[in-house]
């Protein structure tokens, strides 16, 4: 029985991968000189334009273009009781390296993401955090109150902000337990939590792999979840709810955004991680 290599996705093997490797090298290509082209045409307009003001426009529709570039294009399903006009913190399952193309390309506002600090001081790479407002994570005791404060100064702003619970990619393609330091920061802000779920990045890009396979790519952006009124005491029940949306959506293809909208008690918390992560 042949057995697949140390780091590498389940369902994948060395044949396939050097099979794949010509294409995806162009398409790794195509993918970074396209991030490269439209970072140096935005940078500059950041001096005369807040950034916000045209990056739901302009620039998140661009960022996910190469998935269509590596045919595997993205159908968004936006459910009804959706409200874009409300700042929110999205919640996203989390596959591949080319995630924030898929969050891009589903989420309709001005957002952004959560970064390790130190990597806000890099070259380049850290000059495009710092212009797309992310929002750099501290170490130690007391970052998910920083993290909070920081949800608060984008909302004022209009600014939406992306997060992946889970922290690390998945191995196998499920739901990995979440971290709550993202849902007490959201509690603790009063920011409404919108489940998003993306089936098909694991096909395209699992983690331990770097050759990509063209799939076929579905994102369902939920309701938004009221976090007005609740408590730390509340936040494994948010968990699960969450969870469980983003579960009906990728085992199932269910779209459950009613869910979003009930009462916390309907669904029973299931436990996991309640530390103060982010």
């Amino acid at each position: 029985m042949r057995q697949t290599p140390r780091g590498m996705a389940p369902d994948r093997n060395l044949t396939g991968e050097l099979l794949w490797a010509p294409w995806s090298a162009v398409g790794w290509v195509a993918t970074m000189g396209w991030m490269g082209l439209i970072a140096g045409v935005m940078l500059p307009v950041t001096l005369f334009i807040p950034f916000e003001r045209f990056q739901a426009r302009f620039f998140q529709p661009a960022v996910s273009w190469p998935l269509r570039m590596l045919f595997s294009p993205l159908r968004v399903f936006h459910d009804p009781h959706y409200d874009r006009t409300r700042v929110s913190v999205f919640m996203q399952n989390h596959v591949s390296m080319l995630d924030a193309c898929a969050g891009c390309g589903s989420i309709p506002v001005p957002m952004c993401g959560l970064e390790n600090k130190a990597h806000l001081r890099l070259p380049g790479y850290g000059w495009l955090l710092r212009m797309s407002n992310a929002i750099p994570v501290p170490r130690g005791e007391g970052r998910y109150a920083a993290v909070a404060a920081a949800f608060r100064e984008r909302a004022s702003r209009g600014i939406s902000v992306l997060t992946f619970p889970e922290a690390h990619r998945t191995i196998d393609g499920k739901l990995r337990p979440f971290r709550s330091g993202v849902f007490r920061a959201a509690i603790e802000a009063g920011l409404p939590i919108v489940p998003v779920a993306v089936r098909g990045m694991y096909r395209l890009l699992p983690k331990g792999s770097v050759t990509m396979r063209p799939s076929r790519l579905e994102a369902y952006v939920a309701p938004q979840i009221e976090t007005a009124g609740l408590t730390m005491d509340d936040v494994p029940a948010l968990m699960e709810r969450v969870r469980v949306v983003q579960e009906g959506w990728l085992d199932r293809r269910e779209q459950l955004g009613h869910l979003c909208r009930e009462p916390l008690t309907a669904v029973a918390p299931a436990g996991g991680d309640t530390g103060a992560t982010a």
